[in-house]
């Protein structure tokens, strides 16, 4: 996995209830203990890049969120291949072309589901269920289609050029197909010509298009089923389709010098991802809080749409161009969002609570500095699919290893974007409750999660949804016998950490966080109760050295702390161990503080700094380290090494359905 991406070294993965991060995936949610990491599948000594991939669709993606645990890729189905990961060697062009250009590690599905309702976003804005219609959640496509206006019909009403490349063999990846409008539509007619007609080569085309200086404003490419990536077609194809794209997009600089290429991915297969998807609150108060309408975005009131699981995103540009990530929040129609902000269009389809946790693709963009025309050294990829195909006739298989190791993310780090985000988030303790308050002081809106540790099994994380400017205070279950953990988790690694024994810690104790911009310092608000207070400041990552700071009784200290050397990135925990009662309390800050500018991705990240720092994981209690634990991982149980193929006749086919697997869900 790449350097500076939210992967497998990310310090901010969420706590399941084992204790380890959400890499470590239970295969037996009875003794988890027995779990399985992600592993490398060698596309050079195996038969990788057309291996199968697990079940995809709407109910087993529900088994795998499970109410936001995620911790059900192994047993919410069967897992098959599904914790495979491909690394440098296997996928050389993209690796490289996913450092020359801004690269998205916070890009999501719209929704947990199969091809068709993500494409339904992307192409339109919903699956349905935003326009009140009942939900698409699989591939089935209804004649007439579906009514509800597309991008292609506001464009056309709008007087913005616009066309679909496509050839015969479509994969029916052309979502303005499903549509009714586009059904009634005769050659000759826009609908007709622009979104549905069909060529021998849609490479050639968009070269003519480009020669003649007819490009339209806007295109959609959609490539035939043998470079779609999905399960059991190359992504070495893909690879060599996407390169002979920008070798005729290189070979027009004038038409480069204004455009940007956005790649994108409808769903990932159900290959495994850690980050946790923003979901809205399914029910309010009880599932969490929403300053936003979540109508539209909650099926039959008990599950919800999106956002899904993580896909990748790249944006080519010459205002994207060098080795950048951005880490705002995306989904499908951000892609939408983006052209209605550049088209002076509006897409009536997207929920309000979508438009106001996801951005709009802009952020991937640098306008504030020269544009780079540049184009990075590429590989050649002329034989990539010979070479794919003679893999697939003559290796064997792979399978999942029974020896397991913690998988490896390439060190470094990279420019990473600015980023519209500011959250202020202040706790309060009485002997029986934990009330928590997010104050979303920036531009952007945001989701966040926040699970209560010690009762993972029984109590789901809580889903909350705040707007730029807009603030919630929520308390959520009663404290049980005083002991408290609860970790909160937002956008771009921010974590905040609260932990403690209500009954017998002084009252009135306190510690918050607040940022001064000007002096790119966080200021840590120390607060004493009754008795003086002695703190202690400890940094996890940066190297900085622990500080002790005295606090009167009643009294508030401020201290602070220059991250400019860091690149603004934080992470601290503050412990204070009364001298009248054995009760530890501990709060922990991490994230970045955003000041406007570029930064760079997190360094400790890059430098692979453990989570915890080898201590336990927060807030649990474990007997043993984390870091001794991880160095002996257990053996892979045999019945999570090989699996009878089932064949689906859909399109996202040739996948593994076997649901349950593995023990009961948590």
């Amino acid at each position: 996995m790449h350097q500076g991406v939210r992967g497998f070294n990310d310090r901010a993965a969420i706590q399941l209830r084992s204790g380890f991060n959400s890499l470590v995936q239970p295969t037996n949610q009875n003794d988890l203990s027995e779990y399985m990491l992600p592993f490398h599948t060698n596309s050079m000594t195996t038969s990788a890049m057309c291996m199968s991939a697990p079940a995809m669709a709407y109910p087993s993606d529900m088994l795998i969120l499970n109410g936001g645990r995620l911790d059900s890729w192994n047993t919410g189905r069967a897992p098959g291949m599904g914790m495979a990961h491909w690394n440098r060697t296997d996928l050389p062009y993209y690796y490289t072309l996913y450092e020359s250009f801004a690269a998205g590690d916070a890009y999501h599905q719209a929704t947990f589901t199969c091809t068709d309702p993500n494409r339904l976003h992307l192409f339109s804005g919903s699956n349905g269920l935003s326009v009140g219609k009942s939900p698409v959640l699989d591939n089935t496509e209804p004649t007439p289609g579906w009514s509800w206006p597309t991008m292609g019909e506001i464009f056309e009403d709008n007087g913005i050029s616009w066309k679909v490349y496509e050839e015969a063999d479509n994969f029916d990846d052309n979502a303005f197909t499903w549509f009714n409008s586009f059904q009634k539509s005769k050659p000759g007619d826009p609908l007709w010509e622009k979104g549905q007609k069909r060529s021998v080569d849609l490479i050639e085309d968009l070269r003519a298009d480009m020669a003649a200086g007819t490009l339209p404003q806007v295109s959609w490419i959609v490539g035939p089923a043998n470079v779609s990536e999905h399960a059991t077609w190359h992504p070495s194809a893909g690879e060599d389709f996407t390169a002979r794209i920008l070798k005729v997009v290189q070979s027009f600089p004038d038409i480069y010098a204004k455009s940007v290429v956005i790649l994108n991915y409808d769903e990932g297969g159900q290959f495994v991802d850690h980050v946790w998807p923003p979901t809205p609150p399914v029910t309010q108060p009880g599932d969490g809080m929403s300053t936003v309408d979540t109508n539209g975005e909650i099926v039959l009131g008990i599950t919800p749409n999106g956002l899904g699981f993580r896909v990748p995103l790249l944006v080519i540009s010459p205002w994207s161009r060098g080795n950048i990530v951005v880490s705002e929040t995306f989904d499908h129609t951000s892609v939408i969002k983006f052209m209605e902000k550049k088209f002076n269009v509006s897409c009536p389809n997207i929920s309000p609570w979508r438009r106001a946790i996801t951005g709009d693709l802009t952020s991937a963009l640098n306008f504030n500095a020269p544009p780079d025309y540049s184009w990075p050294v590429l590989p050649d990829t002329s034989g990539y699919v010979q070479q794919a195909q003679q893999e697939c006739d003559t290796l064997p298989a792979p399978a999942v290893p029974k020896e397991q190791s913690f998988p490896q993310q390439e060190k470094g780090t990279r420019i990473s974007r600015a980023l519209p985000y500011e959250f202020l988030v202040a706790d309060e303790v009485t002997s029986t409750t934990f009330t928590v308050s997010i104050n979303n002081t920036g531009a952007g809106g945001a989701a966040f999660q926040m699970i209560d540790a010690p009762n993972l099994k029984t109590r789901s994380p809580r889903k909350y949804a705040v707007e730029g400017g807009k603030s919630i205070t929520d308390a959520p279950q009663p404290i049980d016998a005083g002991y408290y953990s609860f970790s909160l988790y937002g956008p771009n690694g921010f974590v905040r950490q609260f932990a403690g024994d209500s009954i017998h810690a002084p009252s009135g104790i306190a510690a918050k966080m607040t940022y001064d911009i000007a002096s790119t310092s966080i200021v840590l608000a120390l607060t004493a109760g009754a008795n003086a207070a002695s703190f202690t400041i400890s940094d996890n990552a940066y190297g900085n050295s622990a500080a002790e700071v005295q606090v009167a009784a009643g009294q508030t200290v401020n201290w602070r702390m220059d991250v400019s050397s860091s690149g603004q990135w934080y992470d601290l925990t503050v412990t204070e161990q009364p001298t009248v009662v054995a009760s530890t309390f501990q709060r922990r800050f991490m994230g970045r503080m955003e000041i406007g500018k570029d930064s760079i991705s997190d360094p400790a990240m890059g430098a692979g700094v453990p989570q915890n720092a080898g201590r336990p994981l927060f807030g649990l209690n474990l007997t043993t380290p984390v870091s001794a634990r991880w160095q002996d991982h257990p053996a892979v149980p045999e019945s999570h090494r090989s699996w009878p193929r089932e064949e689906s006749e859909d399109k996202d086919g040739k996948w593994l359905y076997n649901l349950g697997v593995g023990g009961d869900r948590a």
